[in-house]
């Protein structure tokens, strides 16, 4: 039985996450929201029409009317959540490969969901009394509109004067942001050229995009860009290369973000949220430029929580989710992109120098080891102990970090420290000993 992680639920496509699941997954969330209409989006894996299909015909067959957007980026959906106020439903899983397969919901508005409605919705599958109790069936519908009401919304926020002329490369991954990213930026004034934009049901996040940035960063030094953007399978974070071929990671990306934002005094509450996973460099500059840091466990939908509760502005993740919340309700890879492109023409600044001035990064290691219940990690008898002693070792000039992953059957192993070689010294001796405990 698949179980909700930090992302929703996501599992092997047609193995794991079955029709029969996804049938029984909307029947479930008609009886925990008793929603009048839920709009449904997908990535472009192929198992993607299958389990939106079979999603659709659960909530039909409990009464619910079903809007079918397509093929749409995950914030994409979000936006048609909260600004039609029904729940939002994504066929994704996000930067796996396409062989995985996920399911995301927003709440009316837009909002990721709490546990406690994840739970309900388990709970309900689990119960087994799924049957609908209605004679009523709700219609399915296709809307055609949605892709350019969002579309329209980034627009909105792009602010890119006629004042230069960028040279720009996007990623779009192969994956949802195909449906959106070339009508955006080529709308804009940019010298603009795009990769990532075949997909075939099966290419998705494949040697491209954020999990694969080799590629562009190649396509930027061979088209001597002035920088380029690579988007995750579902569009809904992003990261970006400088003009040398450098990668501007989510931290750095965050880090030229609030300080621009609190050059301009719109940084709200002069602070940011960030994951226990933010670089240590990124804390060190906040702390010298006067910029609180909150921090959350892993998952954006905790650094939105967490934005909710303080006030805040602005938050997000290294692996490249960023919530503008005066503009958005989740993270959101292409906002991030035009205001990252609006931000560079308006200051006149190239990114590289920008990268440089906004932090320094501390050397980072991490591993991703295959284990079979990541969540027993934090029982193995000894382990504290070892990362204890080894971040004695470091002296107070780095940190250590082992948790395990939300969305994969895997363990990360993250350490800083004051030198790369150091580093991936006490990545490898951690692994090494749960190596023997897997």
């Amino acid at each position: 039985m698949l179980e909700f992680g930090t992302d929703g639920v996501r599992g092997r496509a047609n193995q794991e996450l079955t029709p029969e699941f996804a049938l029984s997954f909307g029947r479930a969330l008609a009886r925990v929201f008793e929603p009048k209409t839920v709009v449904i989006g997908r990535d472009t894996r192929v198992s993607g029409a299958m389990l939106s299909s079979a999603l659709a015909s659960g909530l039909s067959s409990s009464g619910v009317s079903v809007v079918d957007l397509g093929v749409i980026t995950t914030p994409g959906v979000a936006y048609v959540s909260a600004k039609r106020g029904v729940v939002g439903v994504v066929i994704s899983a996000s930067h796996n490969p396409y062989q995985d397969n996920g399911i995301k919901i927003f709440a009316p508005g837009g909002m990721k969901l709490e546990d406690e409605l994840e739970m309900q919705i388990h709970s309900v599958i689990l119960s087994g009394t799924l049957n609908p109790a209605t004679d009523e069936v709700g219609e399915i519908v296709t809307d055609s509109t949605a892709l350019d009401e969002y579309t329209a919304y980034l627009l909105t926020h792009s602010g890119l004067s006629e004042s230069g002329r960028l040279k720009v490369v996007i990623d779009c991954s192969n994956g949802a942001a195909v449906s959106v990213a070339p009508g955006l930026f080529s709308t804009l004034n940019l010298d603009v050229s795009f990769i990532g934009v075949a997909p075939d049901g099966k290419n998705i996040n494949q040697n491209c995009g954020s999990v694969y940035p080799e590629l562009l960063v190649k396509e930027v030094l061979e088209r001597r860009a002035d920088f380029g953007i690579a988007l995750d399978g579902d569009a809904d974070r992003m990261i970006a290369v400088d003009s040398e071929g450098n990668l501007i990671d989510g931290d750095q990306l965050m880090a030229i973000f609030a300080l621009d934002l609190k050059k301009q005094s719109r940084l709200r509450g002069d602070s940011v949220v960030v994951t226990v996973m933010t670089n240590l460099g990124f804390r060190k500059s906040m702390a010298k430029n006067g910029i609180r840091v909150h921090e959350t466990q892993v998952g954006d939908r905790y650094v939105l929580k967490a934005l909710e509760e303080e006030g805040l502005s602005l938050g997000g993740e290294q692996s490249g989710h960023i919530i503008f919340r005066d503009l958005a309700t989740t993270g959101d890879g292409l906002l991030s992109a035009v205001r990252l492109v609006e931000l560079i023409n308006r200051r006149g600044v190239s990114l590289t120098e920008l990268a440089k001035q906004a932090m320094v990064k501390l050397p980072q290691s991490m591993v991703s080891m295959e284990f079979e219940d990541p969540k027993r990690v934090a029982q193995i008898p000894g382990l504290a102990d070892i990362v204890a002693r080894l971040e004695h070792s470091l002296a107070g000039s780095g940190r250590i970090l082992v948790r395990p992953s939300g969305t994969e059957p895997k363990v990360r192993v993250m350490a800083e420290a004051s030198s790369r070689e150091s580093a991936d010294s006490v990545v490898a001796e951690i692994c090494r000993f749960l190596e023997q405990h897997r």
